[in-house]
């Protein structure tokens, strides 16, 4: 008992090794980015997991042989497929992006796979399964590698730096308060110029007939390739108001970044927009994603929130149930699909659009606030809205699903505007909509779209010429200084030429 023991252990933890990954210790680099890391608590979860899978197996070995021979036989051979296949996608799921993304494991080499093993354990069941044994026999260390490795790595992983405590309110009010709103990966051709008939943008078109836009608005990283364009490098440059030119991390709290004028700066230091606001005595606040915010900016904040960027290892709850639970689920579905409905990486993904959607309605009906950067994490995949019934149901990373995330787009500018009108700040309150950086999966050109509506502003311009989103920051301090009052001025204040 105890030696088939043994083998339906090395089996469970093959099986899990796509969760005992999310133990590995985590480089420096991805550390700048997470908000929360594995502890103890994961780890039992998964060691939980696995004990109770070799349990189930050796019962499901035991009640087969306990069958008449026929049925025997048939049980065996089905548990010998579902293992290998279980097993091989733990395999996949480790594997390197490059590899697993490849098309050596498209849908054809999976199915014939499948039916290879499928081939073998029927047609000599008995040499299936002393190949499979000897299989489970050489995978045993890799128990003592995964449960002991994986408690080593814990206690050896960095861990987080809390986020620094808020900077204290201050009494000062701009002349005009500014929501500067970045929607991740909007793109000026999808949502204008080649816009689907399926895609009804009613808030953004009204918007737009009354203010400042730009349809041919570089995104701040032009210059290079747009699959090349990062978030990462984007945002810092809006901040600072300057082009990035490379970065390091040293830490998971210390980015530094090199602007191509010459200048360099640890991320969260130095003349950022919100060091700017808090000199003028106003105070700022920040909802965003991937990027820590809270973690580098709140000494220059009154009101900050952040999460990260959600991917298979990192989707599951690392409390004990939850953990157990989660990666028990994340056998059956990958990043992309799954069983149950949406894949826990866009629960995760719709969760973390909630909690930005409510700071950001909380910032717009919020007086004392004079600036605003909300970052959300739409129309980013994974998409996850219905238009047909307003709310969220789509989930998938499909490329005519982007219209539906245009819509999501659209429904939440219109809340965030309500929220300012029913709190009485219309005529004091500016928005600046822009992204920072194109749609990358089908790029064509490097344009984002750039709205800016001034107070009581009730017509609409709109720039043709090509320039930089560079001077966002520098626009959004001038508008809060209360020096430009009109599509003019937004274009002087800008840099640009007449039209």
């Amino acid at each position: 008992m105890w030696r088939d023991y043994w083998l339906a252990l090395s089996f469970a933890n093959l099986v899990y090794l796509r969760a005992w990954a999310d133990l590995l210790p985590i480089d420096t680099e991805f550390l700048f980015h997470r908000k929360t890391i594995p502890g103890l608590a994961q780890y039992l979860g998964i060691a939980a997991d696995v004990l109770a899978l070799s349990l189930v197996t050796l019962l499901l070995i035991r009640l087969a042989a306990r069958f008449p021979a026929g049925l025997a036989a048939w049980l065996k051979g089905i548990l010998l497929l579902a293992g290998a296949v279980m097993v091989a996608l733990a395999l996949r799921s480790i594997a390197p992006a490059a590899v697993r993304h490849s098309a050596l494991f498209g849908l054809p080499v999976s199915l014939g796979f499948i039916a290879i093993v499928a081939g073998l354990v029927f047609a000599s069941q008995a040499r299936a399964i002393r190949a499979a044994q000897s299989i489970l026999r050489i995978a045993i260390p890799a128990i003592a590698v995964t449960f002991g490795g994986a408690l080593i790595n814990l206690y050896s992983q960095t861990k987080l730096p809390p986020d620094p405590p808020l900077a204290a309110r201050q009494s000062g009010r701009p002349a005009v308060r500014v929501l500067w709103i970045i929607f991740d990966e909007w793109d000026q051709r999808l949502s204008f110029s080649e816009r689907s008939p399926r895609a009804r943008m009613p808030v953004i078109d009204h918007l737009i007939s009354n203010s400042f836009t730009a349809n041919h608005a570089l995104a701040v990283l032009a210059g290079i390739p747009v699959p090349q364009m990062a978030t990462v490098d984007a945002v810092p440059s809006l901040l600072y108001g300057k082009r990035l030119a490379n970065s390091n991390v040293d830490s998971a709290s210390i980015r530094n970044i090199a602007f191509s004028d010459g200048t360099s700066i640890v991320l969260g230091q130095g003349d950022s927009i919100f060091a700017r606001v808090r000199a003028q005595g106003w105070n700022a606040a920040l909802a965003g994603w991937y990027l820590p915010y809270c973690r580098v900016f709140n000494p220059q904040l009154s009101d900050c929130y952040w999460d990260e960027m959600f991917e298979q290892w990192l989707s599951a709850r690392t409390d004990f149930a939850g953990a157990a639970v989660d990666e028990s689920r994340q056998l059956f579905e990958t990043r992309m699909f799954s069983i149950f409905g949406p894949s826990l990486v866009n629960v995760r993904h719709v969760s973390e659009f909630q909690a930005l959607r409510g700071a950001a309605l909380r910032y717009a009906a919020d007086p004392s606030i004079g600036l605003a950067f909300i970052h959300l994490n739409i129309p980013h995949v994974p998409y996850f809205y219905d238009p047909k019934i307003g709310r969220l149901g789509h989930y998938g990373y499909s490329d005519d699903l982007y219209n539906t995330a245009l819509e999501q787009l659209d429904a939440i500018t219109g809340e965030i505007l309500a929220a300012v009108s029913h709190a009485g700040l219309d005529s004091k309150t500016a928005i600046i909509l822009s992204s920072d950086h194109p749609y990358r999966a089908a790029p064509k050109d490097p344009w984002v779209p750039y709205i800016v509506h001034l107070p009581g502003e009730n017509y609409g311009v709109t720039y043709t010429r090509e320039f930089s989103t560079i001077k966002t920051a520098t626009l959004a301090m001038a508008i809060a200084r209360g020096e430009v009052n009109s599509p003019a001025d937004v274009a002087k204040t800008l840099g640009l030429p007449p039209r």
